[in-house]
């Protein structure tokens, strides 16, 4: 019964137009960027000062860099603990009384948090912020189970039902473009571009949110295109026909 109420959901089929992939992508950078603010937003309201970043690594500034083992912790788990949320924020619009849009816009959310990057780092490869911040405190194998057993706790669920919430033959295929695929794009466009372009100090100077120039344009940019297309995140999956039942039986000729 536990289970059946773990997988209800509206059957849907996503629909693949440029306008839908438009506002998923930004919504992808849009909540990685918002990852990384949390990690430096934490860090700047205990520290009291804006430690250095890129894209994807931060640092608390130097008045908390050494001695202060728990602000790290708690600026490390941040991020993630972020990104969680905002997927079973997904997982409760995919509930099973939600109307379509809103299921949508659920399935949106648990793919655009990009839960293969913390499954692949923290369980596969024992990286990720999970384990790195449980590694201050205790030993590294035991850091590896436990942050990797968070990690799954954290994004399996969400991830069973975006997949119970799909239909139609391409259901496989449409699963795994949208679980695989958000991972080396953002890699691509985030740590091999951006911050090659970062590093060579084009619009390096800090500002905004305690962020280099070219991360706060950057961030702008994506924030434009997701506000002036986050309406088609809400038509990305729409509804599935029901299975048709067996034909009924034709009336008996009585003549």
């Amino acid at each position: 019964m536990l289970l059946a109420v773990f997988l209800s959901v509206f059957t849907m089929k996503i629909t693949l137009t440029w306008p839908g992939l438009l506002a998923f992508g930004a919504l992808v950078f849009g909540l990685a960027e918002a990852h990384e603010l949390v990690h430096t937003g934490l860090g700047r309201l205990l520290c009291g000062c804006w430690g250095p970043r890129d894209f994807n690594v931060w640092s608390l500034c130097s008045t908390c860099a050494t001695g202060h083992p728990y602000t790290n912790l708690a600026a490390t788990l941040a991020g993630p603990a972020f990104t969680f949320a905002v997927g079973w924020v997904g997982y409760g619009l995919l509930g099973p009384r939600q109307p379509a849009a809103r299921q949508s816009l659920g399935f949106a959310l648990v793919m655009a948090t990009v839960p293969f990057a913390r499954i692949l780092g923290a369980v596969f490869m024992g990286g990720n912020d999970e384990v790195y911040a449980l590694s201050k405190f205790l030993p590294y194998s035991t850091a590896w189970a436990l942050g990797g057993a968070l990690v799954v706790l954290a994004t399996v669920p969400p991830l069973v039902r975006a997949w119970a919430a799909l239909r139609g033959q391409a259901r496989p295929w449409v699963f795994l473009a949208f679980f695989l695929l958000p991972f080396p794009i953002a890699a691509a466009v985030l740590l091999g571009a951006l911050n090659s372009l970062l590093a060579t100090g084009f619009m390096a100077t800090y500002g905004i949110l305690g962020s280099p120039l070219l991360i706060t344009c950057w961030t702008a940019a994506v924030g434009a295109v997701l506000a002036l297309s986050y309406r088609h995140l809400f038509a990305l999956g729409q509804p599935a026909a029901a299975p048709a039942g067996p034909a009924a039986p034709a009336p008996a000729a009585y003549f």
